[in-house]
């Protein structure tokens, strides 16, 4: 075979390899949304709405502002005293919009933590500076990484809650208990990371606010086996604080769209030490 026809032989091959033109999509890209606060609820020199930056696209769902952390942040306006001088610490933040707007409503100290993954952690960072940078300048608001069950030290020496080191007054959980594999680890944190409260009474301990839907209603028992386990397995009381259709997520989602579209929030506490 000539030098020639062996040319023409590698053209050929590297055509017929050659994806067709078009083939490869470029990733979507990030997107942003303006949360409006409800005005009834906005207290003077509070920014009225907050700006959350998205990635274009994250296996982790970290592109998403969830239902959950929307109507959760209504309801931390509505009830400021939740965090109100009060140490707080959000596990699987994606956006941070609940973090964002506990910042607004007082609270002294707030870690924002996402999977130790640079895009969502960045982005985090990302949405806290543009919002209100100089929370992170003076360190009232801190961003890291981290995996549940794991590096609570980590996390814990962030915490500035008076009385006790290394937990916080309030804990948030937006859109977690779909995650089922990892509710062993999410209880584990959960149950190291929120303030215990005291013998002496001085202290009633922590709280944590978990906020979610049923985005694939025939595993609903086992979303809800996650504030089961709490409440076995940690002691920690249940009250279920708000029920709220605010629409489906994923529209062409299977399952009863109604299910689908209802935000669920429970606050997990502590009893009351009996004297």
């Amino acid at each position: 075979m000539s030098d020639g026809a062996s040319d023409i032989d590698e053209g050929l091959l590297d055509s017929f390899f050659q994806e067709p033109e078009g083939y490869f999509q470029p990733p979507p890209e990030p997107t942003s949304v303006v949360f409006e606060r409800q005005p009834q609820w906005v207290t003077e020199g509070s920014p009225k709405s907050i700006t959350i930056n998205l990635l274009g696209s994250h296996p982790l769902w970290g592109h998403h502002l969830w239902n959950a952390a929307k109507t959760f942040a209504n309801y931390l306006d509505e009830n400021k005293s939740i965090v109100r001088n009060k140490s707080v610490l959000e596990l699987g933040a994606a956006g941070a919009l609940p973090s964002l707007v506990s910042a607004c409503n007082g609270a002294t100290k707030l870690v924002i933590t996402d999977y130790p993954d640079h895009d969502l952690v960045d982005n985090i960072r990302k949405n806290v500076h543009a919002n209100m940078g100089s929370k992170l300048d003076d360190g009232s608001i801190q961003v890291a990484g981290f995996k549940w069950g794991y590096d609570i030290d980590k996390i814990a020496a962030m915490s500035s809650t008076g009385g006790q080191s290394g937990v916080f007054d309030v804990l948030i959980l937006c859109d977690l208990v779909f995650n089922h594999s990892e509710h062993t680890a999410l209880l584990k944190s959960v149950d190291q990371l929120m303030a215990k409260p005291n013998a002496d009474g001085s202290s009633v301990g922590g709280e944590a606010y978990v906020f979610f839907t049923h985005h694939r209603p025939w595993l609903a028992d086992k979303d809800m086996a996650f504030i089961e386990r709490a409440r076995d397995e940690l002691g920690l009381e249940v009250t279920k604080v708000v029920e709220e259709y605010t629409g489906a997520m994923f529209e062409d989602d299977p399952g009863d769209e109604r299910v689908r579209g209802t935000v669920h929030g429970y606050r997990l506490a502590y009893p009351a030490i009996k004297s």
